[in-house]
């Protein structure tokens, strides 16, 4: 009995003192607003929870920006995070990698302990390793590179249009358009020198995995309850499988590529895994951080079918912008790389839905030292968050920001320059496939509309984008009947597909 009390008062001053700790860390924010806590021990994750079971986790945050400000504390539990939408700290967040660091607990980095994207990853990693690649990559995705990527897309799209597209789309068929765009872009890194056994002849079956890994992953994060259900349940090991496989696939993928640079004097200009295997070697890793940036490279490309997805969401109730952007990209065909230019409606609507539905919808950093960080004093130690989907609904820097307007853009980016247009990051770690991106949505809206008439189908289930704590998620659609151009026009017999 007496080893029993002694271990309770152990236990109950170890208690008061974490407690007490808790709370002098919580002081040194006291001088930031937010909203008072569900309570000291939950923090706002009660609150949190339910608006994001209510699909409204963003608009929480929307909301808290109203009443105090760009920047503003909440709780994680007992610890304070910052979150902001404030440009000038978000122009420092870009720009300052040193301070403002990637968060070492990044879900995609790995499922329950088996590696998926690793932690040096193009997209995800840090410090010099992430510095020498991201210098070596930048020259591939640079924008002059890209004739060299178009002139691989286009073939690419005609071998889609007839093997995938053709099959699905026959005689006026009702397809969830989302899962068609997925399709389309898990074939891209095939044809950019990426070639495995699914490749391009069955890209569905990559976007079919990517998607469960996707749907997976999250549950890692979740309660004692959820996190327990996950580890004993079936998909959660049929998914560690399936990421097991890939990982297998890549690196027969990256053995491959290596025999075959070993007669190349410089990699070609358009074989996106060369590169990859260029810019680790150069900062000193190895072939499993390949593996690292080839899933990264599938994650990254079916952000594009979402984001397109998205799009598609919205057109259902802008019908007048759908038909408009059809106009234009039946007018201008697309030929050659300058016949991009062309699509300036096009790319105005691309734009607009990467303001109202950016597939990375909130980001995170880890702050290392105190900084003065627009008119508060920051002490270091502490995990800051920022979110596109608040900045680009903020009525200041964009008039009526729930409508679904590309006029917006009709200029281009407006103030270009003040960190409040945010989709694809800025600075050092800005997205280096945005041009990719822009690029592949183009050619992709251009293939579909020259060769099918498209309309939104009503459906039982409401096609819905769900605020999720990071990237966006589509749930329900959207469905859209695909009527041949041939049948709706007898002048038109042939259908488009030549670029």
């Amino acid at each position: 009995m007496l080893l029993v009390g002694v271990i309770a008062i152990l236990a109950l001053f170890y208690y008061f003192q974490d407690t007490i700790q808790k709370w002098l860390y919580c002081q040194k924010f006291r001088h930031i607003p937010g909203p008072p806590p569900d309570s000291f021990f939950n923090g706002h994750q009660l609150t949190l929870m339910a608006a994001k079971k209510a699909n409204k986790f963003l608009d929480c945050f929307l909301t808290w920006r109203g009443i105090y400000g760009d920047t503003f504390q909440f709780r994680i539990k007992t610890r304070p995070v910052i979150f902001t939408v404030d440009p000038e700290i978000l122009k420092l967040i870009s720009q300052d990698v040193v301070s403002f660091t990637k968060v070492d607990h990044l879900p995609n980095r790995a499922l329950f302990g088996q590696r998926i994207t690793g932690t040096y990853s193009i997209l995800t990693g840090g410090g010099q390793e992430w510095a020498v690649k991201r210098r070596i990559m930048s020259s591939f995705f640079a924008k002059q590179n890209m004739n060299v990527v178009f002139d691989r897309l286009t073939p690419l799209m005609s071998r889609l249009l007839e093997t995938k597209l053709k099959p699905r789309a026959c005689a006026g068929n009702v397809l969830d358009i989302h899962e068609i765009f997925t399709i389309i872009f898990s074939a891209l890194p095939g044809v950019l020198g990426m070639e495995c056994e699914m490749g391009v002849d069955s890209p569905e079956e990559i976007g079919r995995r990517i998607n469960i890994f996707l749907d997976v992953i999250p549950s890692q994060l979740g309660n004692l309850k959820k996190v327990f259900g996950a580890h004993v349940s079936t998909k959660k090991q049929e998914t560690i499988d399936m990421v097991v496989e890939m990982r297998m696939m890549g690196k027969k993928m990256v053995d491959e590529k290596r025999k075959d640079m070993e007669s190349w004097d410089s990699n070609p200009e358009d074989d996106l895994l060369a590169w990859l295997i260029s810019a680790n070697d150069a900062a000193g890793l190895g072939d499993e951080e390949v593996i690292d940036d080839i899933l990264t490279v599938y994650l990254v490309m079916d952000n594009m079918s979402k984001q397109l997805g998205s799009l598609f969401i919205y057109l259902i109730n802008y019908r007048e912008v759908f038909e408009k952007m059809v106009k234009e990209l039946r007018a201008n065909p697309i030929t050659d790389y300058k016949s991009l230019n062309k699509l300036h409606y096009t790319e105005m609507v691309l734009l607009e839905s990467l303001r109202l539905a950016p597939v990375l919808l909130r980001g995170t950093r880890w702050l290392n030292k105190s900084i003065q960080a627009g008119k508060y004093w920051i002490p270091g130690d502490c995990q800051f968050q920022y979110s596109q989907y608040v900045l680009h609904r903020i009525e200041e820097y964009w008039p009526n920001p729930r409508e679904f307007i590309p006029e917006r853009f009709e200029k281009g980016i407006p103030n270009v320059d003040s960190f409040t247009f945010f989709p694809f990051l800025a600075g050092p770690r800005a997205c280096l496939g945005k041009h990719v991106a822009m690029i592949a949505m183009k050619m992709t809206l251009s293939m579909l509309v020259n060769n099918y008439d498209l309309s939104p189908v009503p459906t039982e289930t409401v096609p819905v984008i769900v605020q999720t704590m990071a990237v966006t998620r589509l749930k329900g659609g959207p469905m859209y009947k695909f009527d041949p151009l041939y049948r709706v026009k007898e002048s038109a017999p042939q259908v488009i597909n030549e670029y």
